[in-house]
């Protein structure tokens, strides 16, 4: 595949809401308020965490994070969360390209470069086009050359 491309991105920030309440409506509720306060949500992952609990992490732009945290209290009592934390220490690391439904082995083949480059992954997202790490942001070159050598995109 010819057609896939690295995409490294420091400018980010990982807000988690630990603990909210794993029912219908919750994501709505959190990604409706930031939509209308004008936040860009570039990756969500929603985990369950235990009975009825769940946790939900997104990533912003670095730039936004300290106008977010002026609400986040707002939107913790809305959605009865039990702890918010952001970690502004993250980059993204994604490849793209099309057809990559087609292509068997192309997950594997991220995530044995980035471990053979001692990357340790945080979250990981997938498309039918593309592939995002949230990786530590100190380690984003390592990622990037482990990932432009493996698919040979340099």
């Amino acid at each position: 595949m010819n057609n896939i491309k690295v995409v490294p991105n420091s400018d980010v920030a990982k807000v988690t809401f630990h603990s909210v309440p794993d029912k219908p409506g919750i994501a709505a509720e959190i990604f409706g308020f930031l939509g209308e306060l004008g936040f860009n949500v570039e990756l969500v992952v929603s985990t369950p965490t235990e009975k009825g609990k769940g946790d939900i992490s997104f990533v912003i732009s670095r730039k936004e994070l300290l106008s977010l945290l002026g609400v986040l209290n707002t939107l913790k009592n809305k959605v009865r969360t039990e702890e918010i934390t952001h970690d502004e220490n993250i980059a993204l690391i994604s490849i793209t390209g099309h057809g990559f439904s087609e292509q068997p082995g192309i997950a594997s083949r991220v995530f044995k470069a980035l471990s053979k480059a001692g990357i340790n992954l945080d979250t990981i997202s997938t498309s039918l086009h593309a592939i995002t790490c949230v990786i530590k942001e100190n380690l984003l070159p390592e990622a990037q050359k482990a990932l432009e050598e493996e698919f040979k995109t340099e």
